[in-house]
């Protein structure tokens, strides 16, 4: 019987000599690192271009001529001359559908433009589709949110 016991009580001394504690975990390959190689939100028109930068300058500048295009404020009188920047915060989803998300507005413009926002809306709705974000490491298309600013002048 003690010649049992010695062996348990050695078994259980080397099974237990190893600090698994200190160990570093090791992260699996398959999991998806959201930081590199992403690809944001194009218009065809821009993929020529091989610069991220002139992508992305041709990208808003296509996107603020659509929107602008949209705008339509034949029915409003302004009776203040108006030069001001609101911000639209776009959502692109992973199907290139673009929605409206929110707006940072001057309380000027709310106050001569009430329907400022109502215009904003049906303008951002009548917008084609576009190539949405992709995770480019899987091959995915994302949603994403995008800030848009617009110049507004009255006369």
């Amino acid at each position: 019987m003690k010649i049992i016991n010695f062996f348990i009580i050695i078994f259980f001394i080397s099974g237990c000599n190893e600090d698994y504690s200190k160990k570093q975990i090791e992260i699996p390959s398959t999991i998806t690192n959201w930081n590199i190689n992403d690809e944001p939100p194009s218009i065809e028109l821009c993929d020529q271009f091989d610069s991220e930068l002139k992508r992305s300058t041709c990208f808003q500048e296509t996107l603020l001529k659509l929107v602008y295009k949209n705008i339509d404020i034949s029915e409003v009188i302004v009776e203040k001359n108006l030069n001001d920047t609101l911000v639209i915060s776009l959502l692109i989803d992973k199907n290139g559908k673009i929605s409206y998300n929110s707006s940072i507005i001057n309380s000027d413009i709310k106050k001569y433009i009430p329907s400022i926002e109502t215009i904003l809306i049906k303008a951002i709705k009548n917008l084609p589709n576009i190539l949405p974000a992709t995770k480019t490491n899987i091959g995915v298309p994302v949603s994403s949110s995008f800030d848009l600013p617009l110049i507004l002048k009255t006369k």
